[in-house]
């Protein structure tokens, strides 16, 4: 598929360049004859604005080709990878390839629709995808609404949604759960079968309040809100009769699958939240350009538009609030004590918050070059300092709360019966 799509496109930019010969000798034909120029004046213009169309063509193409050619560098190193076992290396190969054809057609830019890129990218993302399926039920199964709310309930950004959306907000958040109600069961068993964590079901919220009739004034629409263009990209159908973005199982579909091809691309759920939001373009040329792959540090920074910065924390926040999972407490062979229980969840729930924020800085990690090029010099990554530097305290924060759960374990001792 790759090879016939550049061999086509080979053809494509020899067929312009014939056809800008032809309009250049076309043109200087009639500006060489005085007579015939005002014979044809009314034609001129015409000829003039073909040729602009057809440079500017030329142009997009010539760009497009070049983001392919970067990007299948990165792509036939991934394939060397495979072949020698090493799927965590290809896969970071394939995410920057990916990356690259996404930043080459960054907002407002004509290479969003050259169909060439948008298809060469899609292959990526299904190259990503078929790597991620193997391990995608064991990552998902433990990602409940529960364990995303203990890992950011303490971020401000997520505490004030908490607070609006329990205070000015919760009329809106009523109106969601009562919706959510009936879709609930039918939309997390999409999900699961996408691969996707349940706690994502609250993009729905943020988006439409689950309201299938939903309509924004950039004509996305539906509980996912999808706009035309993405709309077609995953198979919902628009017709003089029916819109398929406003049904409730069909779109639910195409947003999870949305949502995983997101994860794909990117490797983390935040900033594929956040591309769902603002584009996967723009969110990969910031990455791209500054080499942060952490939404916490792009927000900080102001690298992100506003609203992406506000709608990620909204939506952590609407999936404590509405899928939120308080959880049992494990049976042991003793007997419980309610508060001791209620300190060594509190104190465990914060290891396990701890111990996966390690994992994703791990993984953020093997994905960055360990040094680049500044002024002409080759120094140490500080994004790899940076987060090697917060693995390190993180590490220190989770022995130190193990320690805390094990004594809050033991704190209270069963009765001997007698």
């Amino acid at each position: 598929m790759k090879v016939f799509f550049i061999k086509n496109r080979s053809r494509l930019l020899l067929l312009i360049c014939s056809v800008l010969l032809l309009a250049t000798g076309a043109l200087g034909q009639a500006q060489s004859s005085p007579a015939k120029e005002r014979e044809n004046t009314s034609e001129s213009p015409d000829i003039e604005h073909y040729l602009d169309r057809l440079i500017a063509t030329a142009v997009v193409a010539g760009d497009s080709a070049n983001a392919v050619k970067e990007a299948d560098v990165y792509r036939g190193q991934a394939n060397q990878k495979l072949k020698s076992g090493r799927r965590d290396e290809a896969r970071a190969l394939l995410r920057q390839a990916g990356e690259t054809i996404a930043a080459a057609a960054p907002e407002g830019d004509a290479k969003q629709q050259d169909p060439f890129l948008r298809e060469y990218l899609r292959e990526i993302t299904k190259e990503l995808v078929a790597l991620d399926a193997p391990t995608r039920s064991f990552g998902v199964a433990p990602i409940d609404g529960g364990f995303v709310a203990g890992n950011y309930s303490a971020q401000p950004r997520v505490a004030a949604f908490l607070n609006y959306f329990q205070g000015r907000g919760r009329s809106r958040l009523e109106i969601g759960r009562a919706r959510l109600a009936s879709y609930r069961p039918m939309m997390a068993q999409v999900f699961r079968e996408e691969g996707v964590p349940e706690w994502l079901l609250s993009v729905g919220f943020v988006e439409s309040t689950y309201n299938t009739g939903a309509h924004s004034p950039k004509a996305a629409h539906g509980i996912w809100q999808f706009i035309p263009g993405t709309g077609d990209r995953y198979g919902l159908k628009r017709t003089a009769w029916t819109d398929e973005r406003g049904n409730p199982e069909k779109s639910t579909r195409a947003a999870a699958r949305y949502l995983r091809d997101l994860h794909a691309l990117f490797g983390d759920w935040l900033l594929a939240v956040a591309a769902y939001n603002t584009g996967e373009n723009r969110v990969a040329t910031v990455m791209h350009r500054t080499g942060i792959r952490d939404f916490w540090s792009l927000a900080e920074r102001g690298l992100l538009p506003q609203e992406t910065i506000n709608y990620v924390p909204a939506v952590l926040a609407a999936s404590q609030l509405l899928l939120g999972n308080t959880g049992a407490v494990a049976k042991s062979g003793r007997q419980s004590n309610p508060s001791e229980s209620r300190t060594a969840d509190s104190i465990k729930g914060s290891s396990d918050e701890t111990d996966e924020q390690i994992s994703r800085l791990r993984e953020q990690l093997r994905e960055l070059p360990d040094q680049i090029v500044s002024g002409g010099k080759r120094i140490t990554n500080p994004e790899v300092m940076r987060i090697n530097k917060e693995i390190n305290r993180l590490t220190a924060e989770s022995r130190r709360l193990k320690k805390a759960n094990l004594a809050a374990s033991q704190e209270y001792v069963e009765p001997e019966k007698k």
